[in-house]
């Protein structure tokens, strides 16, 4: 009986594993829903579309962009862990789904590591540190003595708690021994208003959210916190040639699958998503955004997302941010 027991084991998972050979050497036979965690109109959404767009060419199958947003995008990122592992549901996720909720959030409806398979990461966006064209300051060596010599007066803006522009912030104030209050506003927005208008001192931002600003003349830009210069900001230097160790971060999305997608289908589109961001039409899209183009293999971004599991997650809890 035993014997018998384990020969239908077997060949169940046999013929499973031939199913799932045979779905995946078909991929894909019907559109493909990649989920946007976030509102339709933002940085994160027009990256998706971009490569929802080309990706739709790639593979031959139309790929076509959801927006579900809610709760730092954790809402979204449950819908995909939660859908079947066949290639038709994707997600762009990112540092906010894989990395800050679980660490901010009590209750996080997944793992973002059993959740998930990675298949590449699309791009990443530096984070630039911008002043009031008011302040009379050039550039961050007098930005530090300005702040030291102001003592308790110094505040900066950020997007709101726990978010990248909350958390650089903290990070230069570690490295540097600066002392400034943080000021969360709804969103980048608000956050450039406040600067402008001389309501804080400074902030560090996400590309889309200061470029406009830098080019109109309204601010000034001081650093960015890639590991190299940024080609929209050529002139700006990083903070590891300023000096200041442990600054670099970069907003930074990649694509994900459900966990038990077939390596075929992972490997086919991880493929596909490479080629793409080799042409200079994505990655000139990609750009206008403040994104630059990354690509690679499905072990990069995992490893990639556990690096960061292994920095972020201290500074939320040093920091103290937490969602109930």
């Amino acid at each position: 009986m035993a014997h018998r027991t384990t020969r239908a084991l077997w060949l169940a998972a046999t013929l499973w594993l031939c199913a799932q050979a045979a779905a995946a050497a078909d991929y894909p036979t019907r559109t493909i829903a990649l989920v946007v965690p976030y509102p339709a109109g933002g940085v994160v959404d027009i990256v998706g579309r971009v490569i929802a767009q080309h990706l739709t060419g790639a593979l031959g199958q139309q790929v076509i962009v959801e927006n579900v947003a809610g709760a730092a995008g954790t809402i979204g990122a449950a819908r995909v862990a939660k859908a079947a592992p066949d290639g038709y549901t994707l997600m762009l996720g990112g540092a906010a789904t894989q990395v800050f909720a679980p660490a901010m959030y009590k209750d996080v409806p997944y793992d973002p590591v059993k959740s998930f398979t990675p298949i590449v990461q699309v791009s990443a966006e530096p984070l630039v540190l911008v002043v009031s064209k008011s302040l009379p300051v050039d550039n961050f060596a007098q930005l530090v003595d300005y702040i030291k010599a102001h003592g308790d007066t110094i505040n900066y803006a950020s997007n709101g708690p726990g978010t990248f522009p909350h958390l650089c912030a903290e990070l230069l104030k570690q490295a540097t021994g600066i002392k400034a209050t943080h000021i969360p506003y709804p969103g980048g927005a608000q956050s450039m208003v406040a600067l402008i208008g001389g309501d804080v001192t400074f902030s560090i931002n996400h590309m889309p959210v200061v470029l406009s600003q830098i080019r109109g003349g309204k601010v000034k830009a001081l650093a960015v916190t890639a590991s190299h210069r940024s080609p929209l900001l050529p002139d700006v230097p990083t903070f590891q040639e300023l000096g200041v160790e442990g600054l670099q971060a970069s907003a930074w999305w990649g694509l994900y699958a459900p966990a038990g997608t077939p390596p075929a289908i992972v490997a086919r589109i991880n493929g596909a998503v490479n080629e793409l961001l080799q042409e200079d039409a994505v990655r000139q899209a990609l750009l206008k955004v403040g994104d630059e183009a990354a690509g690679g293999t499905p072990a990069q971004l995992a490893d990639y997302q556990r690096s960061e599991a292994g920095k972020w997650p201290d500074v939320i809890r040093r920091v103290g941010v937490k969602v109930n």
